[in-house]
């Protein structure tokens, strides 16, 4: 092997999309299977927590199954033709990983239990990824009847640079998506 070889970055599996499943509280002893599947995309964000509250008081059903999904994002770093200036980033990389990755099933249980509390089924289900993509994706591959959305009240300029994800899944997903809007304060 020469040394041009050995030193060419192997791809990262940091760069991989995931799916990682944490706790499934199907109906229970039943066979029979969930009315519908509704989807509810979870962060730590107010117009999340918002939206999540609006479902379980306005739609969810304890013959319905509510699906929380929570995405993480896959970190950036700087890096060119795979070297870093700043030299082997590979531990930083595994730390920030295994930070967002805590944060992320740490977030679904306390929302999932929640959820269970109501006395609904729950499966909980950690993404990794662009949330646009990786969201709707799971979300049709689920066959979801309904993927309920936060809104986070973005202007105009900022959904054109920075993109919606509430947007990108009412035109991607295959199912009725609900945005749920935080209400403001009337002053």
């Amino acid at each position: 092997m020469s040394n041009s070889q050995s030193s060419t970055p192997k791809p990262k599996p940091h760069s991989e999309p995931v799916h990682e499943e944490l706790y499934d509280h199907a109906h229970a002893g039943s066979e029979t299977p969930p009315k519908r599947v509704i989807c509810v995309a979870v962060d730590s964000s107010s117009h999340s927590e918002y939206a999540f509250n609006y479902c379980l008081d306005n739609i969810a059903k304890k013959d319905d199954q509510v699906v929380l999904l929570n995405c993480r994002p896959v970190p950036n770093y700087p890096v060119a033709f795979g070297i870093s200036p700043y030299g082997d980033v590979s531990e930083w990389i595994d730390k920030v990983e295994e930070d967002a990755k805590a944060e992320s099933h740490s977030l679904l249980k306390q929302f999932g239990a929640t959820v269970l509390k109501k006395g609904i089924p729950c499966r909980a289900i950690a993404l990794r990824g662009d949330p646009r993509d990786e969201l709707v994706s799971k979300v049709n591959e689920l066959g979801a009847s309904l993927l309920v959305i936060g809104a986070r009240g973005l202007g105009t300029f900022q959904r054109a640079v920075l993109g919606s994800v509430s947007d990108y899944a009412v035109h991607h997903a295959n199912c009725a998506v609900l945005v749920s809007k935080k209400p403001t304060a009337n002053v």
